[in-house]
């Protein structure tokens, strides 16, 4: 039986002792320097269903393969983002999760989270037998972000923040039953398949990275794998990001900074700087190269965009 706790947020034995044995091993790991991982949990059963509010400092909780070996669970776990972001890594994929969006995993495989900010979550571990889906649309639907602020995402969440705070669990049948009806909802949120829900948390996520661009068009550094590692993500992930949209990652960063020396050279207020310069100072250090690339990309050269001197009268 899980017991209900409540340790320490300031004490970091006491929760990674917590934390491996609600969650079958789970290990905090530094995600900061000199900044142990700390925490706090409640945990509730519902029959074979478990809620839980996790609470911490910034850190990544990993489940490793040995963990899998010694402690074997057959549960998938519902994550329901309430503050800070998390990012699950497991097999290859990338789920990126910010307030307002949930997400499944299988804790029978190895996995790791990385938490960020002082972050906050609502999770429900479900048997995977108690889930009446195909094994490939569940498989299916862990490679999804869902929306928890609508539809049956927001039913979802609300249940599983709602149930997990409860003081204690209630009587059986009753948990059975409150366990049974978080599962069918999962299952109603699982099969729902809100490709507008999954668009929207897509579109903040490229959002956020588009503004990080915009902010970085002056750092020579800037780059794919740059902006992946700033984001938490792979180069992989982040191309797919933007495989719908007209530009690649590297495609966004050379139009963006096209615009940028566009916008210089219309001002009248840097007539003194020379066309190089401008360009220079957005990262094109090759003058010829860059005169070719902004002839074909507005048709007309860079000098053609400068704005008259004004007629100063002698």
């Amino acid at each position: 039986m899980l017991e209900t706790r409540r340790p320490a947020f300031d004490s970091a034995e006491p929760w990674r002792a917590n934390l491996e044995d609600a969650f079958n091993d789970l290990v905090p790991e530094t995600l900061e320097p000199q900044c142990d991982p700390r925490g706090t949990l409640h945990g509730v059963e519902f029959g074979p269903v478990a809620m839980f509010l996790v609470s911490g400092t910034p850190q990544v909780v990993r489940r490793s393969t040995s963990a899998v070996r010694h402690a074997p669970a057959d549960s998938i776990k519902v994550c329901v983002q309430l503050r800070g972001r998390a990012t699950i890594h497991q097999g290859g994929r990338e789920i990126v999760l910010d307030p307002g969006h949930l997400a499944v995993y299988d804790i029978a495989r190895p996995y790791a989270l990385r938490l960020e900010g002082m972050w906050s979550c609502a999770v429900m571990a479900v048997p995977r037998d108690e889930i009446d889906m195909p094994e490939a649309d569940l498989e299916t639907a862990m490679d999804r972000v869902y929306a928890a602020g609508h539809g049956p995402g927001l039913m979802l969440a609300e249940f599983v923040r709602a149930a997990a705070g409860q003081v204690r669990s209630p009587a059986s049948p009753a948990a059975v039953k409150v366990g049974t009806a978080g599962s069918s909802l999962l299952v109603g949120t699982l099969i729902d398949c809100d490709d507008l829900a999954v668009d929207a948390a897509a579109d903040g996520l490229r959002s956020h990275v588009m503004a990080y661009i915009r902010s970085h068009l002056d750092d020579p550094r800037l780059s794919r794998s740059d902006i992946a590692a700033a984001h938490h993500m792979s180069p992989r992930t982040l191309d797919r990001l933007f495989a719908e949209e007209e530009f690649s990652v590297s495609g966004y960063i050379r139009q963006a900074r096209l615009e940028a020396v566009r916008r210089d050279l219309e001002d009248p207020a840097l007539l003194h700087r020379s066309v190089s310069a401008l360009a220079a100072q957005w990262c094109f250090v090759d003058a010829a190269h860059f005169s070719r690339m902004f002839r074909r990309h507005y048709g007309h050269p860079p000098s053609h965009a400068r704005p008259s001197r004004p007629y100063l009268a002698g």
